[in-house]
């Protein structure tokens, strides 16, 4: 079924996108079958020659030269329409393929090993998908040309028919032929993908850095030998097998071939074959072998490129489930009046043995402002993902102002939320852009943007650029211009801000490259922004390390390995003389 499936979707796709193309590059398998041709010809030549029969002589030369020329205006034709093809429907499932990745509501496809493997295997072979309307004109092309070999063949010579029978155990070797192609890709993914990971460290800018100072250019070569060599393992193992195959498969063929020739010649002598038989029969050896070769090599290409595409449709499927999963009508609130209440809130990454967040249970009142705190690992950020509706809880629920998060519509939901990261992203646009994708509605809005910019307290990092919102970020462009880390995390900042009134901003770790004078401006701007939002109930949600800003919100939340043990305002955890009291001190000391 998934291959029917994958078979129609190229097909259809093919003759709705470029159908006059898609009908034009048939003309391929025309010539091939014209090609076959040839030996017949050659046949009429030579039996026309031994015979003086200039008739024969001329039809021969007629049908060669006709069937060749017109062979090579039909191919030409069929090539130029397969290259359209190729580049419109290929562009076309590029284009589908972007777009299902970057629709797919959730992340945790690009935190599995399993799912992160099978999208590794997608990208390997993910050229097959679009290539799979040429495996099947490649198909058509050896059924055309074995079966006018064949008619030739065995209307010259009967014998030549057990040359046929040779390929037979060719055709039925081709099942494990597919099996062996299919895992090396399966057997070899997790090794692509680690070396990519691998090689994309040797042209990034800090990884580079590192590696120097560091001297690990001699290790970081020596892994990325190991898993080129683990990835490519499975196909050396496989060819080594095909290879096995071909040459007695060949040495068998061609045995007989020799000796059904020295029969035929024999016979050639007594005058019981023709002249024009024994040409036919030594011109089609070649022909003859090359129809198991060529059925078996065009069934494992089109094998390859179906399962690409059934590669496609599995990813077509998997965010058609997520959508579904997603798919709640119901719009969430305009303006928050009670708050956002957690209930019993647990979270596992795929394959992982224990709960990053276990049994939360909370309330986060409307118009407040609330710190998390806690150690590396204690599940701060995943948190806040989870309010964004990035994961899905594995227990429990979220609930926004009494209504299950999991009955909203995610992406209505998104567009009242508004943020800031420490693992932010560089988008090396111009300035303008790097900034204005934070609220696409405004994507060019330069009033908009500045104002972002003054909320963020960035207004002096675009001073600095030469060209203003027009300048080109990233020096891998030309005339880029490259920022340290604060401005870019600025600029991130002030990306987050673009949303005026969001009903939900999660800031996490949002100044960690900032030095203390720029922190405490910010935070100025925090607090003014989350004082007038507070008229829609909206709430800032705010992670970090420093305690001299945790001290002003209203409600903290303290986290350890997972679960919530702390909950009140600055003076009453310091009061209670629990965990955050006891970070609060060591920071402290750390300042005398």
């Amino acid at each position: 079924m998934n291959h029917r499936r994958a078979l129609w979707l190229v097909i259809a796709t093919s003759f709705r996108i470029d159908p006059w193309h898609t009908i034009q590059s048939l003309g391929m398998p025309a010539g091939q079958a014209l090609g076959a041709l040839n030996p017949l010809f050659y046949g009429l030549f030579a039996s026309g020659a031994v015979h003086h029969n200039r008739n024969q002589l001329i039809v021969a030369v007629a049908g060669l030269v006709g069937c060749t020329a017109i062979r090579q205006v039909v191919a030409s034709v069929g090539s130029s329409g397969w290259l359209k093809v190729l580049e419109n429907v290929g562009g076309e499932f590029i284009l589908r393929t972007s777009l299902t990745m970057g629709s797919i509501e959730t992340l945790d496809h690009l935190e599995a090993p399993e799912l992160l493997d099978k999208l590794q295997m997608f990208r390997d072979y993910s050229g097959g998908v679009f290539q799979t309307i040429m495996a099947l004109f490649s198909l058509l092309n050896t059924i055309a040309m074995s079966t006018v070999t064949l008619v030739v063949a065995l209307t010259a010579d009967w014998r030549l028919s057990i040359l046929v029978l040779l390929g037979i155990p060719r055709l039925l070797l081709a099942p494990r032929m597919l099996r062996w192609d299919r895992a090396i890709e399966e057997d070899g993914s997790p090794y692509s993908r680690q070396a990519d990971l691998l090689i994309d460290l040797t042209h990034d800018v800090n990884a580079g850095a590192e590696a120097r100072v560091f001297g690990l250019q001699n290790e970081l070569r020596q892994q990325i030998r190991d898993a080129v060599r683990k990835w490519q393992a499975p196909t050396v193992r496989y060819a080594r097998n095909y290879a096995l195959y071909e040459l007695a498969h060949g040495t068998l063929y061609f045995g007989a071939a020799i000796a059904i020739v020295g029969w035929m010649l024999h016979d050639t002598l007594r005058g019981t074959v023709t002249v024009q038989s024994l040409t036919i029969a030594i011109t089609a050896i070649g022909a003859l072998q090359s129809i198991s070769a060529g059925l078996v090599g065009t069934i494992r290409s089109t094998a390859q490129s179906l399962r690409a595409a059934m590669r496609y449709l599995w990813l077509q499927d998997y965010a058609a489930q997520i959508h579904d999963r997603y798919a709640a009508t119901q719009q969430p609130p305009v303006r928050l009046r009670k708050g956002i209440g957690l209930r019993h809130l647990s979270f596992r990454y795929q394959g992982a043995s224990s709960d990053t967040l276990s049994d939360v249970d909370l309330e986060l009142p409307a118009g407040s402002t609330v710190a998390l705190v806690g150690e590396n690992g204690a599940g701060k950020t995943t948190l806040l993902k989870l309010l964004t509706g990035m994961y899905e809880p594995t227990s429990g629920r979220i609930e926004i102002d009494g209504t299950d998060l999991a009955t909203l519509d995610r992406q209505e939901w998104r567009t009242l939320c508004a943020g800031a990261f420490q693992d932010h992203t560089a988008f090396e646009f111009t300035a303008g852009r790097t900034i204005g994708i934070g609220d696409p509605a405004h994507l060019d809005d330069e009033e908009a943007i500045l104002r972002a910019l003054d909320d963020a307290a960035a207004t002096d990092v675009l001073t600095a650029l030469p060209d203003g919102l027009d300048t080109q970020l990233g020096t891998t462009w030309p005339g880029g211009v490259d920022l340290s880390g604060g401005q870019w995390q600025r600029l991130a900042i002030a990306r987050g801000m673009m949303r005026p009134q969001p009903l939900l901003l999660v800031l996490d770790e949002p100044t960690s490259a900032l030095d203390a004078p720029t922190e405490h401006k910010l935070f100025d701007r925090y607090a003014a922004a989350a004082h007038a939002a507070r008229r829609q109930g909206a709430i800032t949600l705010l992670v970090t390390h420093r305690f001299s800003t945790v001290a002003a919100a209203d409600l903290i939340l303290v986290l350890r390995d997972g679960r919530l043990i702390e909950t009140g305002s600055h003076d009453e955890l310091l009061a209670a003389h629990g965990h955050y009291a006891d970070l609060y001190g060591l920071q402290a000391i750390g300042y005398r």
